[in-house]
């Protein structure tokens, strides 16, 4: 006998919204909620559906033939149920409903799978991408703090003395080259200036490429006509300098006079 007390024990309701009566437990219970609209508003239906439940049916539009068949409001339920239901994603999260694979046909199914094969592919070119620009960048990175160490200021451990000849011209090959040591090295250059007319000169050191190390001006030659620089080879990285020497005029205008290209 339908009632309130059998309602809630039997989960009716439930039963009712998911499709589990029987024909005849439906019909009982769609009567008692039109017979009983108190009980009908305070069960969780809802509203269209408490609604429909509480309007008289047509005579002779349902059939009770097979019992497996459910009422119009049952269906009414169930439609209601699969449009207010979240389509469920991987891991019972809400995301995309996807079709069962028999529903596609044999076309369908085999573009879905090939499908997600391009995806596949698609996400291990990607991978593979990130992987290799990552190793390059950790490559120039290591390749930065080795060159970054080359080039930190040392105290030199020993003295290398050069006397050097300036050269008129640009030299397209090294004036003087220089073993480097593991350890660092304070380097005395004495640059003949004899031949030259000047008493003060500007010196420009420059990497091979163009990159500005330092400049010195106002280089006073001394008593033997010779200019002298003191260099600590571990402000310098390996490779070949240029180092270009200009004179003053009386006027305080720089004027060429000679070369030297270092290798070290």
């Amino acid at each position: 006998m339908m009632s309130p007390d059998y309602i809630r024990q039997g989960r009716i309701v439930e039963r009712y919204l998911s499709g589990e009566l029987t024909v005849r437990e439906a019909r009982e219970f769609e009567k008692y909620c039109l017979e009983h609209p108190e009980v009908l508003n305070a069960l969780p239906i809802p509203v269209r559906l408490k609604a429909r439940l509480a309007r008289q049916p047509l005579e002779h539009s349902e059939t009770g033939m097979f019992q497996t068949i459910p009422s119009s409001a049952t269906r009414a339920a169930l439609e209601l149920a699969d449009a207010t239901m979240p389509a469920e994603g991987p891991m019972g999260m809400p995301g995309l409903r996807l079709p069962a694979l028999g529903s596609l046909g044999p076309n369908g199914t085999r573009m879905l799978v090939l499908g997600l094969l391009v995806a596949l592919l698609a996400a291990t070119g990607g991978l593979l991408a990130y992987g290799m620009q990552a190793r390059s960048l950790a490559t120039e990175l290591r390749a930065l703090r080795e060159a970054e160490r080359s080039r930190q200021l040392q105290p030199p451990a020993t003295v290398e003395t050069l006397r050097l000849q300036m050269s008129r011209t640009r030299p397209e090959q090294p004036t003087a080259v220089v073993g480097r040591s593991i350890l660092p090295q304070l380097l005395e250059l004495y640059v003949d200036a004899t031949e030259s007319p000047y008493n003060n000169y500007q010196v420009t050191i420059d990497r091979i490429d163009g990159t500005r190390i330092m400049q010195i001006r106002r280089l006073g030659r001394d008593s033997n006509r010779q200019l002298r620089l003191a260099l600590n080879s571990s402000a310098f990285g390996p490779g070949e300098y240029l180092l270009r020497f200009d004179g003053y005029t009386w006027r305080g205008r720089a004027e060429e006079v000679g070369w030297v290209r270092l290798d070290l």
